[in-house]
């Protein structure tokens, strides 16, 4: 299985749901040592984009914040995510020359009490300390460890969506009225 491009987001999510219902999943005792060294990989480089674009989007949560403070910007509001993209192997018997070849998509808001030493793993991978990010992989979004392992490449994306908020217009009587006025000044 992996991204259908004619399903949103939330409906690829419920439909990694129900297929992982379907399936029996992968007992991870069963990988082999070079199949648990890769996802050990795996999850050490999210770790390190963990660790790296926290204090990236710490650092824009602030310059946001501050011109949402500030009453001359325009900006009222913000959203700040990170979106990380997995794209299957070249291999993968799923994967097509004129397709994305998506895998599997992590929309991350950013939140400023977010804890990076925290780690998943509630001891039913031998002692191994997961990171949050691999960790929604598996228990959050419903990944055998055989999809895990189908993962070729991946691309990070912080997006900042900037609100505006509600700008009021004045009544359009006020404006035929100051037109008017400004009519009858010229002539």
């Amino acid at each position: 299985m992996k991204y259908d491009s004619k399903l949103n987001h939330h409906q690829n999510l419920l439909a990694w749901k129900q297929h992982s219902m379907r399936i029996k999943g992968t007992d991870y005792d069963s990988l082999n040592e070079a199949e648990k060294n890769w996802l050990r990989g795996l999850n050490d480089l999210l770790l390190k984009i963990e660790k790296k674009f926290y204090p990236i989007m710490a650092t824009m949560d602030r310059e946001l914040t501050e011109r949402v403070d500030d009453q001359s910007d325009w900006m009222k509001d913000f959203n700040l995510e990170r979106v990380i993209t997995f794209y299957l192997r070249e291999d993968d018997s799923e994967y097509e020359v004129d397709d994305d070849n998506v895998l599997i998509q992590i929309y991350d808001m950013y939140f400023e009490s977010e804890d990076l030493d925290v780690e998943y793993s509630e001891g039913r991978f031998s002692g191994e300390k997961h990171c949050y990010l691999y960790h929604q992989l598996y228990d959050h979004f419903h990944l055998d460890w055989r999809d895990l392992l189908r993962i070729g490449s991946l691309y990070v994306e912080i997006k900042i969506d900037e609100q505006s908020g509600m700008l009021q217009l004045s009544p359009i009587s006020e404006f035929i009225t100051r037109r008017s006025q400004k009519v009858d000044q010229i002539g």
